[in-house]
């Protein structure tokens, strides 16, 4: 069975509790509501903060629930983290290539 939204939430936040600020602040944001892709985004912007921090260990954690929701999410969750994750993240930028060097399974 695929990983749904709040599979993946519920996930992320046992498996990342670094990144119970951001999901709290989506969904106060949002008023409780879960926008998948905007959460994503947001997720996205903390893994590049973390890389840059050097919070190596939270962020290979972070990469690798995220790597799970591309490879074993339903169509929304796969799609979001697509769309949100990977196509955002700027391939052909030069200052990105050490990020993505780091990226694990099919987020590289």
């Amino acid at each position: 069975m695929a990983l749904t939204a709040p599979e993946f939430v519920s996930r992320l936040s046992s498996r990342v509790p670094e990144s119970s600020a951001t999901l709290r602040e989506h969904l106060d944001e949002q008023e409780g509501e879960l926008l998948l892709h905007l959460l994503v985004g947001d997720l996205r912007r903390l893994a590049l903060a973390w890389f840059g921090e050097g919070k190596t260990d939270a962020l290979a954690r972070l990469l690798d629930e995220v790597d799970t929701a591309l490879r074993e999410g339903d169509e929304y969750v796969e799609n979001a983290v697509a769309v949100s994750f990977v196509e955002d993240l700027g391939f052909w930028e030069a200052e990105m290539q050490p990020f993505i060097e780091i990226l694990p399974g099919e987020l590289a």
